[in-house]
């Protein structure tokens, strides 16, 4: 795919989006007046800015992506960030395949514990349920073996239970997903 066709696969998604923000009533003034200095909305000005520091669909300029980075670096937001599960997960290019993983587990304990239920089980049914574990047994290693990299990588610095920083892994992932493909 060309970067022309990708550009307009994401002009394609372009429509009308809803974050939530906490301003002060003189903020949020002083943003409406800092937009309509030069005729644009506070929503259309925002969104000029995302463009520059996300390096999205439509930016400013190569200065302006770089100021914005460094607006991003200087705010301590990319400097000494916190070591969290979810940063790790998407340094990594791993969030994707541990709530995959994650999914496929309960899954497949759902689908396990069905077939264990069975009151005529038959040699298949056997076999199903020993592949069943085995698949099992092979994505909660894979989740382990993710989290045992995250606890290594955090080295001395606190972190909670796997169970803690998954739960704050899946509402990031729940509200980015709501208003990223709110179709």
């Amino acid at each position: 795919m060309t970067e022309r066709e990708r550009q307009e696969q994401e002009i394609a998604t372009i429509r009308e989006r809803e974050v939530k923000i906490n301003l002060s009533t003189a903020d949020m003034r002083r943003l409406w007046t800092k937009a309509g200095s030069v005729g644009m909305t506070a929503g259309e000005l925002l969104a000029s800015f995302i463009g520059d520091l996300v390096c999205g669909t439509y930016t400013n300029g190569s200065d302006e992506r770089m100021y914005a980075e460094q607006w991003f670096e200087r705010c301590g937001f990319g400097m000494f960030p916190e070591k969290t599960f979810l940063r790790y997960l998407i340094e990594w290019d791993e969030l994707e395949s541990i709530l995959s993983d994650e999914e496929n587990v309960i899954q497949g304990k759902a689908d396990l514990a069905e077939l264990e239920a069975r009151p005529d089980k038959d040699s298949d049914d056997q076999e199903e349920i020993e592949y069943l574990k085995e698949d099992i047994s092979g994505w909660q290693e894979s989740i382990d073996k993710v989290f045992s990299d995250f606890v290594e990588w955090c080295k001395d610095e606190k972190h909670g239970s796997y169970e803690e920083e998954m739960s704050k892994v899946r509402e990031w992932y729940t509200n980015m997903k709501g208003a990223a493909y709110d179709e």
